[in-house]
């Protein structure tokens, strides 16, 4: 259990290393786009990086088919225990039974670009604060350290209510406008029947997460990357119009991170089930 345990730290310090921090720029402070290409740069270019984060993909994917499983039979199980009069959602149009070959290549894509998609997201929370170049705590650091980290907020001294429950109304009120936006882009006529008319031939979802993530790759892109942005606006605050800014920006724990991404996971599923 130790060396599990061991080689668990190392592969994250491995690939907390590939992260740059936004001091580490000349000026003190770097763009979204210039982390994002020099985090992409150190993980492509070294062959044990490219092999931490396969294996990040793989515990990705088990971890999020087992609570897709618990999503999919805890419901049932309760209504059986509690003797429930609830019943169901019954099935309106043609339940799609059996995947077709084009069916399992996007999930296996969109799968495979969930770890992609969590090392990204938690990569990026790794490197920034409400305050440009803010460094919080409470011992300096040069490099990277799986306890202290870069500058976002992953010491356990450092949680708080402000900063891992309250950011959660404003990370889902974001996410949500922002996918509905895109949700009604994907419906234009001349791009739906590209994109995300396949999402919709499954008439009856009812597979939690396999039905949920049976969708154009384009789709589960923008829509997992959703989360990025949405994290940036409430960390580092909206876009200034007339000089005036709408959202001055808010610290967010790697806590409040997880359960935003571990909550809307399961509202997903559900989603995509007969409960």
């Amino acid at each position: 259990m130790e060396s599990i345990t061991n080689s668990t730290m190392d592969m994250i310090q491995r690939l907390a290393s590939t992260i740059p921090t936004s001091s580490a720029s000349q000026d003190g402070q770097k763009s979204t786009l210039d982390l994002l290409q020099q985090t992409i740069s150190s993980v492509t270019t070294d062959a044990q990086h490219r092999k931490d984060l396969l294996v990040l993909t793989i515990v990705v994917v088990l971890a999020l088919e087992l609570l897709s499983k618990l999503v999919y039979h805890v419901p049932t199980k309760i209504r059986k225990a509690t003797s429930s009069s609830s019943k169901s959602i019954p099935v309106r149009g043609k339940h799609l039974d059996d995947f077709s070959t084009k069916d399992w290549i996007f999930v296996g894509v969109n799968k495979c670009m969930t770890g992609i998609f969590v090392y990204v997201y938690f990569g990026y929370l790794w490197s920034v604060r409400k305050e440009a170049g803010a460094m919080h705590h409470h011992h300096h650091h040069h490099g990277h350290d799986c306890c202290h980290a870069g500058s976002g907020i992953w010491n356990a001294s450092d949680l708080t209510i402000p900063n891992t429950l309250l950011p959660l109304p404003i990370l889902f009120l974001i996410y949500d406008f922002s996918y509905t936006l895109l949700h009604w882009f994907l419906h234009v006529k001349g791009i739906y029947k590209h994109v995300h008319k396949h999402h919709h031939h499954q008439k009856a979802p009812s597979r939690a997460n396999l039905d949920a993530v049976n969708v154009h790759p384009l789709e589960f892109f923008l829509g997992e990357f959703n989360h990025v942005l949405a994290l940036h606006l409430v960390v580092r605050g909206a876009p200034a119009i007339g000089g005036v800014g709408l959202w001055r920006g808010m610290d967010v724990s790697w806590v409040g991170a997880a359960l935003f991404l571990g909550v809307g996971g399961v509202v997903a599923w559900l989603n995509h089930t007969r409960h």
